[in-house]
Order: structure tokens, then C-alpha cells, then sequence
């Protein structure tokens, strides 16, 4: 938020003094943007979240009654529901249910060329051959499990979608 704002909004009485020294505070102590290039490549949409359940169908039925998703592709023993530009998977487990990892699409995206450039950022990833389709993993600093993947992906059998890059 910039100062100016936060003062015409205090000046106009919709925010009190604590919420504006208080923002202030925030705004001020927010890192400034980067003008540099990511390393990688700038992530355009968040393309799936993968989650192990015990009752696939259940799950499957639950988000299907409460949010009207569709399926968009199977993934034997799995399913892949349509959730906006993305996707939500479905998979078993006979543990604990979690979710097991998070797809950040990117366009145009290249495997091997990503792969060069977390190596050479210091990060250690590997690709797992899908199909005719390569899926890059890593982890993050809080080793969460980080898939990165064209914004075509679709799940399934690794295969892009028809429509264009976004």
C-alpha cells in the first residue's frame, strides 16, 4: 500500500491511528521489489496440488457435491479434478493422508533447461519421465515437495493440453 493512501484513508477516518502506524510499520518493513530476472522463469499459474487420501471416491464425491468440480483426467489409481486453470489430484494412500506436493506452471517450460539452472542455483532436482512428458521436482527451503511444469499440464497421462500457453 503507498503512504499517500494510508494517510487520505486515516484523513478520512476509515482506518484509526493503531491501524495506521501499524501499516506504516508493515509497509515500510516490506522488502522492495526485485527488479532482477527470476532464475527460472516467472510462474504463471498455480497448475495442480496433489493430495493422498484413504477414500479416493469420497474425497472425489466431497469436492465434486461442495465445489462442482469436474473430472478432468483419470490417473488410475487417482483422478485429476478441474479446479479453474488448474487442477486438483486425487490419489490413495495407506497412511496418513497429506498433500504431497504443489505444481507451479510455467510457460514454455523446458525441463532440462530448468534443471540446469536449479543445479546452478544450488538446488538439487530431478526430472521423472511421464509419458512422452518430463516432470521437473525439488524441494523448497522447507522441503515441501515443488513440481514445476508447463501451464498446459493436465495430468493424466503427462500429457499438455490442447489450448495455448496462457
Amino acid at each position: 500500500m503507498h503512504f499517500d493512501r494510508l494517510l487520505d484513508q486515516y484523513d478520512q477516518g476509515q482506518i484509526s491511528r493503531r491501524e495506521l502506524l501499524g501499516l506504516l510499520a508493515l509497509t515500510a518493513a516490506a522488502p522492495a521489489a526485485s527488479a532482477a530476472e527470476p532464475t527460472i522463469g516467472t510462474v504463471k499459474q498455480l497448475n495442480h496440488v496433489t493430495m493422498f487420501v484413504k477414500d479416493v471416491q469420497k474425497s472425489v464425491d466431497f469436492y465434486q457435491r461442495m465445489f462442482g468440480m469436474q473430472v478432468l483426467t483419470l490417473q488410475p489409481p487417482g483422478v485429476n479434478l478441474r479446479a479453474g486453470g488448474g487442477f486438483l489430484g486425487i490419489y490413495p494412500t495407506q497412511g496418513e493422508s497429506n498433500i504431497n506436493h504443489v505444481c507451479l506452471g510455467i510457460d514454455n517450460f523446458d525441463a532440462n533447461g530448468v534443471l540446469e539452472k536449479l543445479t546452478d542455483a544450488g538446488v538439487k532436482a530431478r526430472i521423472r519421465q511421464r509419458g512422452d512428458t518430463p516432470e521437473l521436482y525439488f524441494t523448497d527451503p522447507d522441503n515441501l515437495s515443488i513440481q514445476l511444469q508447463d501451464t498446459r499440464y493436465i495430468g493424466g497421462t503427462g500429457v499438455l493440453g490442447d489450448q495455448p500457453p496462457k
